[in-house]
């Protein structure tokens, strides 16, 4: 079975509670691997060399429209991210599946190093976030 792009779904966890992105459009998770390399005397002859992982890092960037009503106050949204913004520390996000989000998932703290408010004439208003991991992500699997 496909999994659709909508069941993909960002949150922070704010006070223990997981509160999702609101109206969001889009998110995008990349892992990316440092690596370094060993060659030995042993290794040299055979002309290969040995590569070693150094350093693990996540980047996730989402973005949405912003949405201003009562109605929405279990979802994150601009204002809310741009406080967190503003007291720079690291924020604790989670990432899931509908219907998973207190049984399976990622979670981690990162810091916020983009925020981007776009609201052009006759269009709808929308953001843009950058969160990149500072430490470990952890995984939460139902039953573990």
């Amino acid at each position: 079975m496909y999994r659709y792009g909508t069941d993909l779904i960002l949150g922070l966890v704010i006070n223990g509670k997981f509160h999702p992105l609101g109206h969001s459009t889009g998110c995008k998770i990349s892992d990316s691997t440092e690596t370094g390399e060993r060659v030995t005397k042993e290794a040299s002859a055979g002309k290969f060399k040995e590569k070693y992982v150094k350093s693990l890092a996540e980047s996730i960037q989402a973005d949405g429209f912003v949405y201003d009503g009562d109605d929405e106050a279990e979802k994150v949204n601009l204002p809310t991210l741009k406080e967190l913004w503003l007291a720079a520390e690291p924020v604790k996000a989670r990432y899931t599946y509908r219907g998973e989000e207190e049984t399976n998932y990622y979670e981690g703290d990162y810091v916020i190093t983009s925020l981007e408010n776009d609201g052009q004439a006759g269009d709808d208003e929308k953001y843009s976030l950058t969160l990149e991991n500072s430490g470990a992500i952890t995984k939460k699997a139902a039953g573990a």
